[in-house]
């Protein structure tokens, strides 16, 4: 076992993200309801909080996702750390579709700082749209704007600082009931006095990124505001000799609303009444999001 402890433990909260059925959900959710409601006297009195979160990871088939007609997508990413504009447009009526999408290109694409400041990104054909090498302040708002086949579209995000990692660890979890035994990570961090800080983590094992939707992890620091937190991913595994990354994310609540709603449609149970789309941040009707963002990373060998 490698165990990393938090510097910060005197304040510990504990996030547990799981992979886990709406049956397992229930069950886990009714005795931890249990355990609280018959040590609620003991609990008062823990120098430290443990909240479990649970993501259903059952798989869509036949969900009517709102797509009568096609509507323009928009992803735009605006990385402080790599100083770059990202923006993939395409024209899809439903997340997941099984056929190629429709990519928008000959569209206009514009960037603008808090200044007035504006630029045009480039098209690099297949949708993709870049600015590239682009100064950037955080804690400013930026606004992307773009004009696709006579339409215009808007949208704002704020980009803020990122937080950093005390530290990242694994330790190696048994199967239980529920759960395949693997080595899980151990991510470490502090979480700002500030109110109203949203977050996002990706994982890359052995160089790739898992990018599951099961793999979407967004939370924000409500309850947890200034604390300690160590967050155990459950839904990643690792084996021996594997190298893992952490990149733990600073977003605002638009991407939050976005990337929560997406993550809350694609968990949806069959048969059950059809979600609307995602929450976007664009205007005009466009689906997708704009979010201006920074991130920290760690490194660790399974070993």
């Amino acid at each position: 076992m490698n165990y990393l402890k938090s510097q910060h433990n005197h304040h510990l909260i504990t996030i547990n993200f799981y992979k886990s059925s709406s049956n397992l959900h229930k069950s886990l959710l009714n005795h931890y309801k249990s355990l609280f409601h018959s040590h609620k006297s003991l609990l008062s009195s823990l120098p430290f909080l443990i909240l479990f979160v649970f993501f259903s990871c059952e798989r869509v088939i036949d969900v009517d996702l709102n797509e009568a007609n096609p509507q323009i997508v928009i992803e735009g990413n605006l990385s402080y750390n790599h100083g770059e504009l990202e923006v993939q447009i395409s024209k899809t009526g439903s997340y997941f579709a099984t056929t190629p999408i429709e990519k928008v290109d000959n569209a206009e694409v514009f960037l603008e700082n808090s200044a007035g400041t504006r630029i045009e990104a480039e098209a690099f054909g297949n949708g993709v749209y870049k600015i590239e090498g682009y100064p950037m302040q955080q804690k400013k708002e930026y606004q992307l704007f773009i004009e696709a086949e006579g339409q215009k579209y808007e949208a704002k995000s704020t980009l803020f600082p990122a937080v950093k990692i005390d530290s990242l660890g694994f330790e190696y979890q048994p199967d239980v009931r529920f759960f395949e035994g693997g080595y899980r990570l151990l991510l470490y961090f502090s979480d700002p006095p500030a109110e109203g800080n949203y977050y996002r983590i990706k994982v890359h094992k052995n160089g790739v990124l898992l990018n599951d939707v099961d793999d979407l992890i967004v939370f924000d620091d409500s309850g947890l505001n200034g604390k300690g937190i160590q967050v155990t991913l459950r839904r990643q595994l690792f084996d021996l000799g594997d190298t893992a990354s952490v990149q733990l994310m600073s977003i605002d609540e638009n991407a939050f609303l976005y990337f929560t709603t997406f993550r809350e449609m694609a968990n949806t149970n069959p048969g059950s009444p059809a979600p609307a789309n995602p929450i976007s941040n664009f205007s005009n009707g466009a689906l997708g999001y704009f979010s201006a963002w920074s991130f920290e990373e760690k490194e660790i060998i399974i070993e």
